[in-house]
């Protein structure tokens, strides 16, 4: 009877060995107490590794609203394009407008919100950046375009060699009521 408590079915091959072995002598596994779990997890960790990356996949692939946010403006920040940008002084005032035209190349309306206005020196050198708000808040149709005028506060040029360079920085989904205030 002792010898019976003293044995053990190695969980690799399934061979009865000694209680006390730490090696199989018939397969050469070691015999630890989570050795078979330690099997299978080198099995099921690249499978679950698989199914990450199939979910990422869909979840790339699928349609990207987001509850009652509406759709992610940062997967189509491309699909729209600031066009013919122009900056206009009002008189004597030393305000200065930016005029321009923004269109739409995605398949998705979008409301804007604000612009990035990047100034550039005559090498490309970034000298400023801006981020007018758009007071009248217009929806850009999928495959429009649409024509804004907003104030740039406290800008002053001391150098007529500026290029400026723009870009939406913030819209929301065109689908979406607009939340008041």
């Amino acid at each position: 009877m002792a010898e019976a408590e003293q044995a053990k079915v190695c969980p690799f091959c399934a061979e009865t060995i000694k209680g006390a072995a730490k090696v199989c002598p018939f397969c050469r596994s070691k015999q630890r107490r989570y050795a078979l779990w330690r099997q299978e997890l080198l099995i099921g960790g690249p499978a679950g590794v698989l199914i990450i990356l199939a979910v990422g996949v869909i979840a790339w692939f699928a349609p990207d609203e987001e509850g009652t946010g509406g759709r992610s403006f940062a997967r189509h920040r491309s699909d729209l394009v600031v066009l013919g940008t122009t900056l206009d002084r009002t008189g004597t005032k030393p305000d200065i407008w930016l005029t321009g035209v923004v269109t739409n190349r995605g398949e998705y309306p979008w409301r804007i919100h604000e612009l990035e206005v990047r100034f550039l020196d005559e090498r490309g050198n970034l000298m400023d950046v801006r981020h007018p708000d758009v007071k009248d808040l217009f929806v850009v149709q999928p495959r429009h375009e649409h024509g804004f005028r907003v104030e740039l506060d406290g800008l002053a040029f001391t150098n007529n060699n500026v290029a400026h360079q723009v870009r939406v920085q913030m819209a929301t989904d065109g689908n979406r009521p607009l939340k008041p205030n």
